[in-house]
């Protein structure tokens, strides 16, 4: 059977004090994680300008001392605000976590690509050329700053939601910015436009044969068809998403890749880990 490194979305068993969260994860047999630290860890402000070496250091000894370590340390920005000065703001706060990621024992800070809403929510006018370019302006300015420090911006694509809504986007984007602090978070569920949910397999392996090579780390859940729309919502196990697949295809083309799960809850994880082991040996 072949083997996956799977994680968990901090979050998902939280929040709590930093000490209680990595004992939950932990106990469920989990050594990497994805960290929103605002959602995540009780008390922590995730307002700009709060992060240190230090912040970082305490977050990373008290993950480690339970086996965990920091995979993606998450910064969930909208990089296109039609309001140029929130947009500057939220770039400023994603720059912010690039400088101090190393602090947490990471290197990649991610990031979906936003909307030209102020609350990131759908508009048809993420099909632009404007709100594309807009797009490319927001990220070349982060990709500059993680070359200066030694970080990755790593983005994650959206169909029906964002920016970079399919495969052609995100390859224009990275060919624009060949930079090897440019890497992608393949989410497969989050990928796949409600218009084709009958080629989820196929758009799977196709976005692995084009940017197999920039992806970084794979986020993984499960989605139903409901309503004419896909329903993303689900854990692991519980829709229709071919794990198999995603296991064998990451296997052919990124061997121990960190893959995170996500939309768990501690009512759900145990039986998520129960399907996950039926597909995958753990490691």
């Amino acid at each position: 059977m072949k083997k996956i490194n799977w994680g968990l979305r901090a979050h998902d068993l939280g929040p709590a004090e930093l000490d209680e969260l990595a004992r939950r994860i932990r106990s469920k047999g989990f050594t990497h994680i994805h960290l929103a630290p605002g959602k995540a860890i009780e008390g922590f402000s995730p307002a700009a300008g709060r992060l240190t070496p230090g912040v970082g250091q305490i977050i990373k000894n008290g993950f480690g001392k339970h086996g965990i370590s920091v995979s993606i340390l998450g910064c969930y920005i909208n990089p296109v605000h039609p309001d140029p000065a929130a947009r500057a703001r939220e770039v400023a706060k994603f720059v912010e976590h690039l400088t101090y990621v190393r602090d947490f024992g990471c290197s990649l800070v991610g990031t979906e690509t936003g909307s030209p809403m102020p609350d990131n929510s759908f508009s048809p006018d993420i099909y632009s050329e404007e709100c594309f370019q807009t797009f490319m302006e927001s990220l070349q300015t982060m990709v500059d700053a993680a070359e200066k420090v030694g970080s990755i911006v790593a983005i994650e694509g959206v169909a029906d939601r964002h920016t970079i809504h399919n495969h052609e986007r995100m390859m224009r984007a990275l060919e624009m910015i060949p930079s090897p602090n440019l890497k992608v978070i393949y989410d497969p569920v989050n990928f796949l436009p409600s218009s084709r949910v009958n080629d989820s397999d196929r758009l799977m392996e196709e976005a692995f044969e084009l940017f197999g090579d920039r992806i970084c780390a794979v986020h993984a859940k499960d989605f139903r068809f409901e309503d004419g729309q896909v329903n993303g919502t689900y854990p692991a196990g519980q829709g229709e998403f071919n794990f198999p697949l995603l296991v064998e295809l990451i296997n052919r083309y990124k061997p121990m890749v960190q893959v995170t799960l996500e939309n768990n809850s501690p009512e759900t994880i145990d039986d998520t880990i129960k399907f996950l082991k039926s597909v995958s040996e753990f490691y």
